[in-house]
Order: structure tokens, then sequence, then C-alpha cells
């Protein structure tokens, strides 16, 4: 008998470790297409164990088809017991037997179980502990079915005792399991999340060059719905086979190499037919031991940036047509120094010394005369003349030069000795010019600066975080500085959408943003981390300064009194998770982010609307935490 029964809690196992299998295979469909799935799943495991199940007396079986039946409860509803309960429901009708209806009873008190754990958890994850709770409860169910067994019929208590055990031990590896496969399928689903917001193509690849995962990004370019229709495809598959047998001799290469591909630009069609510009960049990915399994990639369209780089030249080329034909100020001198020629325009360009610049004068008394009167800015004191002496030297070496006038106007000098020994001197007003360069600095300044920008809260965006995160933690392993990491997550945001929509919940993350900047320092660092959550770097903090910083941010955002009727407080809150770097430590910012995140998790955890303290760093642990809800 026990043998049997021992069959049966390995079958247990068996199909619930068989959930982990299909899970993938399910991504993509509805949710009540999964919950049903997972109810088959559980009934044709709770129908097996009743295949093994030890007949007791005739009609009178001993099994763990209510492990099944209630765990199918607990974690897909009523939709997913009555399909998980429908199996063994079907087969006890067809058997009968003195043991009917107890048999029928067990199985209702086990839909009866799962159903309402499920109703008291609500949209909540389980715990494990309450997973092993609900198992001791559908263990002890087992007194329901027995008390109603004919006196003849009934087992032993000294059998009820271990039937109980058996079945709480194999409700309570059905749903650790399910547990476990939850709580990792929802932080790929999170990863996945994120890389799918990014408008560069982001893709992962195996040894075969076969797809493994891909952003929206990437699937919608190749004429997919949904990122995971690619996984398992090639380059074959989405490309033309010239073009394809290309990219994989490439990356074969680079995966044998352990070199990575930076940067590469090429121009390509889009779907539609027009040519774009692309640049990839492609990195090896190694397991622990430092083998090659893979490589990650990234393609950014740069099209915009390469308009931009061309409208640039080819403005750049036609201004210097225009002035090496143009002769605004014309003016030549002889070997010896003296002016032979000028032009109208070359002495209006000098109000100070145009009087001067006449035929038969001399370069030097004409500059000695730009000394006294200050016509050109930039000249440096006491030291007048060796400049003059240097720019008579360089009158007969070809040469441009551009020069500040008092006035505020930009000139360009450019010198061309003849073959005669005369020098040709034309000047040009490049004042509009220098206006441009500083326009398009400040152009491509403010482009840098979107580029770091979240758009929709106007704080820095996950770029600008990673560059600046790491920027620090490089500084403080090498100085006595330390900073603190606040990550922010707003509490029960998906409730807040599903109840005001989705436009109030960007009006409710932009009134958070403002929050955050308007609480903290000019020097310290906001930014969006992704999705509802926020990130704060504080320059030169101290734990207990972070702590302070983090409870007036929470103040703060209760201050704005957001009202959130889904939330226990009823308006909007956030909770807080606070990682501090040692000075002079070693650290990395994945680290720091790993304990941020751990913190934020607790405070999560213990009622939201908190803030939580990061343990003390000892060492980089690369472990997966549970997300969030």
């Amino acid at each position: 008998m026990w043998q049997h029964l021992t069959a049966n809690l390995v079958a247990v196992a068996l199909f619930v470790s068989g959930w982990n299998y299909v899970q993938p295979w399910l991504e993509g469909r509805s949710q009540k297409f999964r919950l049903l799935a997972f109810g088959c799943i559980m009934g044709w495991g709770a129908l097996t164990s009743m295949l093994l199940s030890v007949e007791l007396r005739p009609g009178v079986l001993l099994d763990f088809r209510t492990s099944l039946v209630a765990t199918a409860g607990l974690f897909a509803g009523l939709p997913g017991a009555l399909v998980a309960a429908a199996f063994p429901l079907g087969y006890r009708l067809a058997i009968g037997g003195q043991g009917l209806p107890a048999g029928l009873i067990g199985i209702a008190v086990a839909v009866a179980a799962g159903v309402l754990a499920n109703r008291i958890m609500g949209q909540r994850q389980p715990r494990a502990w309450q997973v092993l709770l609900f198992a001791l409860c559908v263990g002890l169910a087992v007194f329901v079915p027995a008390s109603i067994l004919p006196q003849s019929t009934a087992p032993d208590i000294r059998l009820i005792l271990p039937l109980i055990a058996l079945n709480a031990a194999a409700t309570a590896v059905a749903g650790l399991v399910v547990l476990h496969t939850q709580l990792v399928t929802k932080e790929r689903d999170l990863l996945r999340a994120a890389v799918a917001q990014a408008p560069d193509f982001y893709y992962v690849k195996n040894m075969r060059g076969q797809f493994v995962a891909v952003n929206q990004t990437v699937a919608a370019h190749n004429g997919y719905d949904h990122p995971v229709q690619m996984t398992g495809r090639t380059d074959f598959d989405i490309a033309d086979a010239a073009r394809a047998q290309i990219l994989f001799g490439q990356e074969q290469r680079m995966l044998k190499s352990g070199e990575g591909i930076a940067d590469f630009e090429e121009q390509l069609p889009d779907v539609k037919g027009n040519l774009r510009w692309f640049s990839t960049s492609k990195t090896p990915v190694r397991d622990v031991d430092g083998n090659v399994i893979g490589l990650v990639g990234v393609t950014r369209d740069i099209t915009a940036h390469k308009q931009v780089e061309q409208a640039l030249l080819e403005a750049k080329n036609q201004l210097s047509y225009a002035l090496s034909e143009m002769s605004d100020g014309l003016a030549m001198f002889d070997a010896e120094g003296a002016l032979v020629f000028c032009n109208e325009q070359y002495r209006e360009f000098f109000p100070l010394t145009g009087d001067l610049r006449v035929p038969g004068t001399r370069l030097r008394d004409i500059l000695e005369a730009v000394t006294v009167t200050g016509e050109q800015v930039g000249i440096p004191k006491g030291h007048e003349r060796e400049w003059i002496d240097a720019v008579v030297g360089a009158l007969h070496t070809p040469g441009e030069q551009q020069i500040k006038l008092f006035d505020g106007r930009w000139l360009m000098l450019r010198t061309r000795p003849t073959e005669a020994g005369l020098a040709l001197v034309v000047v040009s007003d490049i004042t509009e010019i220098k206006s441009t360069e500083g326009e398009l600095t400040t152009l491509s300044n403010q482009l840098a600066q979107l580029a770091n920008t979240d758009p929709l809260l106007g704080v820095g965006n996950r770029r600008a975080f990673d560059q600046k995160l790491a920027g620090l933690v490089a500084d403080a392993s090498r100085s006595d500085r330390e900073f603190a990491l606040l990550l922010i997550d707003v509490d029960s945001f998906k409730a807040y959408n599903d109840r005001y929509g989705h436009l109030a919940g960007d009006e409710c993350l932009r009134q958070i943003a403002d929050c955050l900047r308007q609480r903290t320092r000019a020097s310290d660092f906001v930014a969006r981390y992704g999705g509802e959550e926020f990130a704060v770097i504080l320059p030169e903090v101290s734990a207990a300064g972070a702590i302070r910083v983090a409870d007036n941010l929470r103040a703060a955002v209760r201050e704005r009194a957001l009202e959130h009727d889904r939330s226990e407080r009823k308006v909007v809150t956030i909770s807080i998770g606070v990682a501090t770097s040692a000075p002079a430590a070693r650290h990395n910012p994945t680290s720091l982010i790993l304990r941020a995140d751990k913190a934020l998790y607790a405070a999560k955890a213990g009622g939201r609307d908190a803030t939580r303290l990061a343990e003390p760093d000892v060492g980089f642990q690369p472990i997966p935490l549970p997300r969030k809800a």
C-alpha cells in the first residue's frame, strides 16, 4: 500500500513539474486559456493519481486527487478548479462502489478549499508560508470524506494520520512548484516588458544563430505580432539568403573569437523599402564558467543622426565654396609688408583703423594702431610687440585666422602668398557663422539632453541612470566619497491604471516625478527606472541622510493627495528601497541595484508606503529577486 501511495506522490510531482515545461508554450495566449490549460494538467494529474490509488476495501480508494484539484483552485480560481475536478469526478462516478459518496464529497471539498483560498488571496501572489498553511488545511480535509464512510469501511485512525501528512505533502509540493513557476514567469515578463519599451532593437541568439528572445521593436520590424513568434527563428527566416549568410558567418566568427562588434554601421531597407541607417553592436554571452553560449545584440536606427550629419557636411561644403569665391574684403601686401591694394569693403571691416589701411602703409604700422585702439580682442597684454612680430612674420605663409573685433563681429582672415612674392589677404565676415556654430553646439547639447531624458516625465531615463550610477560607483571605489541609491515604486499602480485609466496614470507619474525633483538637491539625480519605478542617486550622503530624504519624498507624495480609492490609504503612495556605498569599497552597479531592489521589496512586503534600508554589501551575488506586486 505504501509503495502505491509513494508512486501516487511521485505522479503528483511529475504533473506539477510538467506544468513548468508547458508554461513557455502558452506565452502569448489569453489568461483564460492559460488558466484552463493549468486546470487540465492538474486534472490529468488527479486522474493519474486515482489510477495509482490503493483500494482499501471494495469501492474505497486512497489517493492524492484532492491535492491537485485544490492546487488548481488556489492558482486558477473557480474555472481552473472545475476543469481539474471534472477528470477525477468522471472517473469516480464511472467506478462507483461503497466509497462513491465520500469520494465525491472529497473532490467537492478540494474545489471549495482551493476556490476559497483563491478568493481570500485576491490579486496578491501567495507566499510560501501561505501555500504550506493551505497544504495543511487540504490534508486535514481528509477527515471530511472519511467521516461519512460506513464504520465497516472507514480506514483506521492509524491510517488516517499518515494520509493527512501525505496529502499535505503532495499539496505543498504542487503549490510550491507552481508558486516558483509564477514568480520566475513574472520576473521574465517584467524584464521582457522593460526591453520591449525600448525603441532600439534588442535580441539574444544561441550558438546556432537562433533567436532566443527579442523585443517588440524587432518583432514589429520583421512583420511579427509578438516577440514569441520569432523564438527559434534565424536570419534565414527574415532576410534574403545572401545577407543571412553574411550575418551568420560574422556572428559565428565572433562567437569563436569571443570578441564583440561595436557600432557597425550599415544602410538597409525597412519594411516599406525605404533605405535607413542602422548601427549594430553585438557581444558574446558567457556562462558562469566563461564559455560562450550565445550573443546579445543591439541595433539602433541612426537615420536621423545620419541625415543631420549629412546636412551639416553639405552646409559646410557650401559655406567653404562661398567663402572661397567671395571678396568681401581684399588686400595685397608686398614682400616688405606694405599695403599695395585694398578695396573699400576691406577698410569698412576695420572702423577704428580703416583710415590707415590705404596703399603705402606698412602692416606693422597698422597693427600698432590696432593695439592702441583696442580694435581687435584677444591681444596678449604686455606682449603686444611679440604679437605684431608674429603676425608680420606669418604674412607670407598660407593660413587662416579668425579674429574678434571690439564690436563683437568675427572676421576670417585667409592669407595666400603668390609666386610674385605678394601676399593676398581675403577678409570675410563670419559673425553669423560663429553664431550658427554656437547654435549648433547648443542644439547638439539639447539633443544629448533629450537622449538622456524620459519624454513623458522630464527626468533622466534608464540610459542616463546607468551612466550616472556607473560613474559614481567608479569614483566611490577610488575615493572616500559615498553615495546612496533610492529605488522607488508607486504602490498599487496597476490598480490605479485599472481604476482611472492610463492617461490618469501618466499624469500620476508626472506628479510624482515633480515631487522628486522639488524635494531633491541640484546635485542629486532623478530618473525613471522603468514603468512606475523611479531611481534617485544621492551623492555624498550617508545612510541616515538617505533615509531622511526617502521619508521626505514619501511625505511629499502623500501631501499631493492624489486620489487612489483602491489603495489602503486612499491616496497615491510610494515605497522606497535604500542602498548605500561604503567609502573606498569595491562595488558594481548591479550589486547596488539588487540591494536597493531587495530593500524595496521588503518595503512593499511590509505594507507599502515605507522606507527600507538594504543590508550591508557582502559581495556581488547575482541572485534574481522576486518582483514587487
